[in-house]
């Protein structure tokens, strides 16, 4: 049975885009407009908000400062809190290191339970400028790990999604293939041939 050899998909390259948004009509040129705007929009939150996060959880947990800060609390519940729905305390406070050598002004933390913590609750920061405590047994460190590490898939699927509403017609051009180097190297096809092909032995006779 012949195999049938699938081509290979065709990929943009941005030397192809500007020819690719000259051919479009204004409603692809919107569509993905609109998807890149978003793209970045996210990508930009994500530097601003998310990914300083996750960082400071990490060196908090990894490098940090071991330490403890005398807080004041309020609660947090769902309506206070519309954008993760967390239920537990917002707590701020001065923090001081279990070696006495450092000590912050106001750091920020949050905690779950049904009473308020405190007066005094332990946890880790990730250095002399840090503005964040991760108090001990609290995993939220881990939540903003996950958002950093999930996020930026997000803005990559939306551009790669835009630039498939502007693929030509036609398809994308296909990538030129290098030349082998080295003298030419018989196939395997050929092989096969010519171990079928019966070899002409001479006829003593003629």
């Amino acid at each position: 049975m012949r195999r049938v050899r699938r081509s290979r998909a065709r990929r943009p390259r941005l030397r192809h885009l500007p020819a690719a948004i000259r051919e479009a009509d204004w409603l692809d040129r919107l569509v993905s407009g609109g998807l890149v705007a978003c793209a970045l929009a996210i990508a930009l939150a994500w530097w601003q908000l998310v990914l300083p996060g996750g960082w400071d959880g990490v060196r908090a947990t990894v490098w940090g400062v071991p330490g403890s800060a005398a807080v004041v609390c309020e609660e947090d519940t769902a309506p206070r809190d519309p954008r993760f729905w967390t239920l537990g305390w917002s707590c701020t406070g001065p923090f001081t290191s279990n070696a006495g050598d450092l000590r912050i002004d106001s750091v920020r933390l949050f905690m779950h339970g049904d009473e308020p913590p405190g007066p005094t609750v332990a946890g880790r920061i990730s250095g002399p400028g840090a503005t964040w405590m991760w108090p001990d047994g609290e995993t939220e460190w881990v939540f903003a790990v996950a958002l950093a590490v999930v996020v930026p898939v997000l803005p990559g699927y939306l551009l790669f999604v835009a630039v498939t509403v502007l693929e030509p017609s036609n398809g994308w051009p296909r990538p030129r293939r290098k030349p082998r180097a080295g003298p030419a190297q018989m196939g395997n096809r050929a092989r096969r041939r010519r171990k079928r092909r019966p070899r002409r032995t001479a006829d003593p006779m003629a």
